[in-house]
């Protein structure tokens, strides 16, 4: 090879690395923009769904205070406090070991008063953590769930919408939803869930166990220290 074909060759790569460059670079700086000029609404599409699954979980109240929330300070002393009773949780059983916090608000009645917690849980599903909000009254009673994201496998996972979500709320014989005190819950397979059952989505058992584990930590989380220690 001749000095000058040489010379033409490393200009060559010179010239293709500056374009490649240019190219990520311009990339990069309209994906800075684009995501400068939409966070604001996924933040507040965000915060309407939490908004959303909480009054799901607590019909009729429209007052929650936010009492923790694992991405922000709110009291460094009672954020401390359940952190730890938390991670305490997760220790006791192995069962609840991938399920994380999220969040908890108080559900205040019309005159203020404390009605119960909403529990905001983020468990391990099949592909992807499915987070949701668990109700529970000052009574111990849970009221149901509402998710509020998930992106499992179609048709399986994402089946927990219409499948699993129901399990959590009985009917009634006049055909009125209400909650359960049958806690905790396990899970089966191809029969009819009794007392303290929950049916799994066929071909789902991962996601499945995710919201049945996630209810029963956020379950014992209030029993253990929401219903009397705060």
């Amino acid at each position: 090879m001749t000095e000058e074909k040489q010379v033409n060759q490393t200009a060559l790569l010179i010239k293709n690395a500056l374009i490649l460059f240019a190219i990520t670079l311009v990339a990069g700086v309209l994906l800075g923009i684009v995501y400068e000029l939409t966070k604001g609404e996924i933040s507040r599409q965000e915060a309407q769904a939490i908004v959303e699954a909480n009054q799901a979980v607590f019909s009729g109240i429209d007052n929650f205070n936010k009492i923790y929330d694992a991405k922000e300070a709110i009291d460094p002393a009672r954020d401390e406090q359940i952190a730890a009773a938390w991670s305490e949780l997760q220790s006791s059983d192995a069962a609840f070991a991938k399920v994380k916090l999220q969040s908890v608000s108080e559900a205040l009645d019309v005159s203020g008063n404390l009605a119960g917690y909403v529990i905001n849980v983020a468990s391990s599903g099949y592909s992807s953590d499915v987070t949701f909000s668990i109700g529970m009254t000052m009574e111990g009673h849970l009221n149901g769930i509402s998710i509020i994201s998930i992106a499992e496998s179609p048709g399986l996972g994402m089946e927990a919408e219409p499948v699993l979500v129901p399990q959590f709320v009985n009917a009634t014989a006049e055909g009125v939803a209400q909650g359960r005190d049958d806690m905790p819950f396990s899970l089966i397979k191809n029969t009819d869930p009794g007392i303290g059952q929950i049916r799994a989505i066929t071909a789902a058992t991962i996601t499945s166990n995710a919201i049945t584990n996630g209810v029963n930590a956020g379950v014992a989380f209030f029993n253990n220290t929401l219903k009397g220690a705060l």
